[in-house]
């Protein structure tokens, strides 16, 4: 996924009328924080990539629109077994350049920074530019996030789990409220921490319960967690929402899970 998704939007970056205003603009940190908002809820359709740019660059602000193609890269170079192409962060970086040479001194901007040393390996730089960008920032949304990123790096889920908190409590309006939910029963998910995972995933649907993907994911979960009634009636109202075939097929596993319990049921006599 990740290379081809490159193979698009790398030709397509030079295509791009970009801003002729050489400042950061308020406009343009506006349009940025719309722009990063849409990269965030990318969930494999290149087309929210391609809205995410447009609405960098309707920002008018070079600095902005730079940085907004860097974020655009990070999440297209991401595969789907959550490694990144090295190609694509590379490409990423110097974008996020471009953008530092004309505002040197936007966290906003240069948070990037510490997020692409996370996804190529490099730890130690990343918690040095971290650390640096919290003495600026002591509390900030997306400085958090990234917080998030460093230590799913690093391996430690108490210390995820609690940037999650972290960014949560310091999210400003509901998509980001919903992306941390989510993303943190993501997160629980990967680790086969089923119970964790139906939680976050609840209140998540909080936030946006007409979501088709939230939705299958707690019917899987509660698949996980053997309670097949549920799993059946969070698969019904996934199907309500959107036909697609991860969702027929969790259909077809519970019917025969249902059909397999009634015949054991009739021999044991139940």
């Amino acid at each position: 996924m990740g290379q081809q998704l490159l193979e698009k939007f790398i030709p397509l970056l030079e295509k791009i009328n970009w801003p002729s205003t050489a400042d950061a603009t308020e406009q343009g940190r506006q349009s940025y924080l719309v722009g990063l908002e849409k990269v965030d809820a990318y969930e494999g359709d290149p087309n929210q990539l391609t809205a995410a740019l447009k609405t960098f660059v309707t920002g008018a602000s070079q600095p902005y629109a730079f940085a907004g193609a860097a974020y655009v890269l990070i999440a297209a170079s991401r595969e789907k077994d959550g490694s990144y192409v090295e190609e694509g962060l590379d490409i990423a970086m110097d974008w996020l350049e471009k953008a530092q040479d004309l505002a040197p001194d936007v966290v906003e901007i240069n948070m990037l920074e510490p997020l692409i040393y996370v996804y190529n390996g490099r730890l130690e730089d990343a918690r040095t530019v971290l650390d640096y960008l919290h003495e600026l920032r002591p509390s900030d949304y997306l400085l958090y996030r990234i917080e998030v990123a460093y230590w799913q790096a690093v391996g430690d889920l108490e210390q995820t789990v609690h940037w999650f908190s972290e960014a949560a409590a310091a999210a400003v309006n509901v998509p980001q409220r919903l992306a941390m939910r989510s993303e943190l029963a993501d997160f629980y998910f990967r680790q086969n921490l089923w119970s964790e995972a139906k939680d976050a995933y609840q209140e998540a649907l909080h936030f946006d319960n007409t979501n088709p993907v939230i939705w299958h994911k707690l019917s899987i979960v509660h698949w996980q967690l053997e309670d097949i009634d549920e799993a059946e009636k969070c698969n019904q109202h996934t199907l309500r929402l959107k036909d697609f075939p991860a969702a027929r097929q969790l259909e077809e596993k519970i019917k025969e899970k249902k059909s397999d319990g009634g015949i054991l049921g009739r021999l044991f006599g139940g």
